[in-house]
């Protein structure tokens, strides 16, 4: 019986458990190390907080879920006109794409100069500039460069459309007009409704990402009326 109970106090030993504040010997804990977190620079701070960036994440969502041919109106602010076309090119660009940049509301020397210093490469654009002869202003030289003689010959536009996108080849491609609303400034209603009805039509056939911009000042009437021949509206 004595042995026994020996044994029983022996069991009973073995099952104790350490008390607590009691140190272990021997054997060392590991600690968790608190996570360092990166400080942002003020560059990396101010593109965060600015306009920019909201404007990224709601177009590169919109474009993601679109399939691979697309026809989008984009309805902008006037005071984030400039800003905002640079961040949409950008975005292509940085895909590897190719494409056509049609520009009806500004010159072609000041759009580069703005591309330029936003560090945006332009050698895989064709741009086609509907507005420098009209005003007089200097023109460029290069082989990704056509000039229309007015923003309201409506057939040399499509014609340097077809010619531009022949030159780009099959590869995914972009083309942006910029912008409807100067198009409506200069042509009746009417017109430019069936331009954008006929342009819509040939991307969709080129199989590529069309981006119409058209100004928030514009008639909601004639917003309405050029939105049933793209597939999505983004107002920003």
């Amino acid at each position: 019986m004595a042995r026994k109970r020996k044994a029983g106090k022996k069991k009973a030993k073995k099952s104790r458990r350490r008390k607590p504040g009691k140190k272990l010997v021997g054997k060392k804990v590991a600690k968790s190390q608190p996570t360092a977190r990166k400080e942002l620079s003020e560059k990396e701070l101010i593109e965060l907080l600015s306009p920019r960036r909201e404007f990224d994440l709601k177009i590169w969502k919109t474009f993601e879920e679109m399939p691979k041919k697309f026809c989008i109106m984009l309805v902008e602010k006037l005071s984030e006109y400039g800003v905002l076309n640079t961040r949409l090119v950008k975005y292509f660009v940085d895909k590897k794409m190719k494409g056509i940049y049609v520009t009806i509301n500004k010159n072609l020397a000041d759009l580069i100069e703005n591309f330029n210093a936003e560090g945006i490469p332009t050698d895989n654009i064709i741009f086609i500039d509907a507005i420098s002869r009209m005003i007089g202003d200097n023109e460029i030289r290069g082989s990704n460069f056509y000039y229309l003689d007015s923003p309201r010959d409506m057939v040399e536009l499509s014609v340097a459309l077809e010619k531009a996108i022949s030159k780009i080849g099959d590869e995914e491609r972009f083309v942006i007009i910029d912008s409807l609303t100067t198009l409506l400034v200069y042509n009746k209603e009417k017109i430019v409704e069936k331009l954008v009805h006929s342009i819509s039509g040939k991307i969709r056939a080129w199989n590529a990402k069309g981006i119409f911009i058209l100004m928030e000042s514009t008639k909601k009437e004639t917003t309405n009326t050029l939105a049933q021949f793209c597939d999505r509206v983004i107002t920003l």
